[in-house]
């Protein structure tokens, strides 16, 4: 079943309610307060929080304190002074992520292009060589087709990856 998407920047939330420690429970209550009308149930709200919650800790803004007493886990902020310049909020951490997927297409767009026309180029040797040496093109046709085949299929990861670039840039 997919998970429904929620429209909250819950470290601004967070941060919001100015605590020092917290668990999963205590800002599923506050949320609820907040959000009511968003939420079906109170588990899809504490779903969302322990999986944000857990995401935040994954990139190091906030950190698990230790209790052996206790079930529930106690979260607190890495960073515990007032400079939070440092720490990266989730619409940065998505530009970050956005940004790499760009470049990563981009490259493999230049990548592919790059062997597409070396593909043409030495299509192109191969017939200049048929046009100089007509005698020998039995002996070059096998090469000529295999490099003209190569340069289509580079051509169409070309392409293909150029709609994904402009399907995702269109999304963000």
């Amino acid at each position: 079943m997919p998970k429904k998407q929620y429209d909250i920047d819950i470290l601004t939330f967070i941060r919001s309610l100015s605590l020092e420690t917290f668990t999963v429970t205590d800002i599923s209550r506050h949320l609820l307060e907040v959000h009511l009308k968003m939420f079906d149930k109170k588990k899809n709200a504490t779903q969302f929080v322990y999986r944000h919650l857990k995401l935040l800790e994954k990139k190091g803004i906030i950190k698990t304190l230790t209790t052996n007493s206790q079930k529930a886990i106690v979260f607190c902020w890495a960073v515990q002074s007032e400079d939070t310049s440092k720490v990266q909020t989730l619409p940065q951490l998505e530009n970050e992520i956005h940004d790499r997927i760009i470049s990563k297409l981009q490259e493999k767009i230049r990548l592919y292009r790059a062997e597409m026309l070396t593909n043409i180029g030495e299509t192109e040797a191969y017939s200049e060589w048929v046009t100089e040496m007509p005698e020998l093109a039995d002996d070059v046709k096998s090469n000529y087709q295999h490099t003209r085949e190569q340069a289509k299929v580079m051509l169409g990861k070309v392409k293909g990856f150029e709609r994904l670039l402009a399907q995702y840039e269109a999304r963000i």
